[in-house]
């Protein structure tokens, strides 16, 4: 008998943990997550050697835990082949050499009808090998990445102080990666900037694209450029102008 009600002991123990790590699975799934009254991220990577998944998870913590934001990580590119309108706002740290007609049309045409847009880092370095959507890609954007130093720290000076996106930062050094463009699309209102041996290149701007509204910074290279403080309130403050 006492045999037999340890055993029941035993096994209430052992149900009692299966279910709760079931809870905690079905607490992380991400198919349970409700962005009911949050604002809701498509936040699109990858394409690259870059960290993306490592600089996504820390803009999540950022932007969910500490901010009523909502967000959908995907490496999928056909994500841009669906409806995009459970989505307010698209951030696209994504590096893909190509891109097919469907996905470059889905994306193109969401950001023209009006779906703003934040472009991080290796954003502008995206269909290096698509010379058919290029030119499109890079008047949605704003520039084309040429090259870029090796990572170092360096300043980065607010040129355009009044505006709400770097209203409350100020100037401030970070350990990143400086990109430098072939030139900028006519449009874009800079408003960061860095220098290196003595050749200024824009860090950060906002531009139009049809009736959307970009906005992109090359900051964000890695796991400990997306920690800086600095930069975390970069792109919250810049989320909040593209879906005010």
């Amino acid at each position: 008998m006492k045999s037999f009600k340890k055993s029941l002991i035993l096994f209430g123990i052992l149900f009692t943990i299966v279910m709760s790590l079931k809870a905690q699975n079905r607490y992380y799934d991400y198919r349970d997550r409700n962005p009911e009254g949050k604002t809701h991220i498509l936040y699109v990577a990858g394409g690259s050697w870059h960290d993306h998944l490592g600089v996504a998870a820390v803009l999540r913590r950022f932007l969910e835990v500490r901010h009523d934001y909502h967000i959908t990580y995907s490496e999928d590119f056909n994500v841009f082949t669906r409806s995009l309108d459970s989505y307010d706002v698209i951030i696209m740290n994504g590096m893909p050499a190509s891109m097919t007609n469907d996905q470059f049309t889905g994306f193109s045409k969401a950001v023209e009808e009006g779906k703003p847009i934040l472009g991080l880092h290796s954003a502008t370095a995206a269909l290096k090998k698509d010379e058919k959507h290029k030119v499109l890609y890079n008047a949605l954007i704003g520039a084309d990445f040429s090259k870029h130093p090796p990572i170092h720290t360096f300043p980065v000076k607010i040129i355009k102080p009044s505006h709400p996106i770097v209203e409350n930062i100020g100037d401030f050094t970070i350990y990143d990666e400086m990109y430098f463009y072939h030139g900028q699309v006519e449009g874009n209102t800079v408003l960061i900037e860095a220098e290196h041996e003595g050749v200024k290149t824009p860090i950060a701007w906002t531009r139009t694209y049809g009736k959307g509204k970009v906005f992109y910074t090359s900051l964000g290279h890695s796991v400990g450029a997306a920690t800086n403080k600095y930069f975390q309130q970069l792109v919250l403050n810049a989320l909040i102008w593209l879906t005010e």
